[in-house]
């Protein structure tokens, strides 16, 4: 998992489901974009794996392995990893 950086350059992960949002944005995330993701959302029970495709300041829009799409509040982020190997095909 990922932690986000704080405004006073220290990075934070944290535990309560509403609090992680206020130290990531989406201008943090865009630098995944492209990149296979293994994503813990608050709505979901286990963890999904998908390439981020687009970030807005509310909402980011991911592709999952069998083709789909789920667009998702950025609150809705508990924490992310990028995965090790990433396929050719991810920029």
């Amino acid at each position: 998992m990922l932690g986000c950086k704080h405004p006073d350059g220290k990075t934070y992960m944290k535990n309560n489901k509403n609090t992680i949002n206020k130290f990531c944005s989406a201008e943090q995330l865009e630098k995944f974009l492209g990149k296979i993701i293994i994503w813990n959302l608050s709505f979901m029970d286990k963890p999904i794996t998908g390439k981020l495709l687009e970030v807005n300041p509310e909402f980011f829009l991911i592709e999952m392995r069998d083709g789909r799409t789920l667009v998702a509040s950025i609150n809705s982020i508990i924490g992310f990893g990028m995965v090790k190997h990433q396929p050719a095909g991810a920029v």
